[in-house]
């Protein structure tokens, strides 16, 4: 069985970002990890929040899911929650699924960061 290890960096670009890496699948199991780990972010007060999916080989619908339950209380927050670094099968099921139209992702870590100052979520 495939397991699911979070590494949640800082990163400091004119403000603060929480970056949560992802690797392996994100299934039944461990997307209560993921749930929980942006629920630390919140927590902490850390509103703008990227996921980092580079090493993630599997999404199923739970883990959309954490997705879809969590952009709401990260935006009431004045936050943004974005994706970064998809693998291509992943990012094919991101977009059958429109997840495009209210989650935004990004190619590079770097675009991610970039993207909260672009998106009426500037980075104070």
């Amino acid at each position: 069985m495939n397991t699911t290890a979070f590494v949640s960096d800082k990163v400091q670009t004119n403000g603060d970002i929480s970056v949560i890496k992802v690797k392996g699948y994100l299934d039944a199991t461990t997307s209560e990890e993921l749930d929980s780990k942006i629920d630390e972010m919140l927590k902490a007060k850390h509103f703008n929040i990227i996921v980092d999916l580079h090493e993630v080989e599997y999404v199923s619908s739970m883990g959309w899911g954490v997705f879809l339950s969590k952009i709401r209380d990260v935006r009431m927050n004045d936050g943004d929650l974005k994706l970064a670094r998809m693998q291509p099968d992943v990012y094919e099921v991101y977009r059958v699924l429109e997840f495009e139209l209210f989650l935004k992702s990004y190619d590079t870590l770097a675009e991610a960061i970039a993207g909260f100052s672009r998106n009426g979520h500037a980075i104070s």
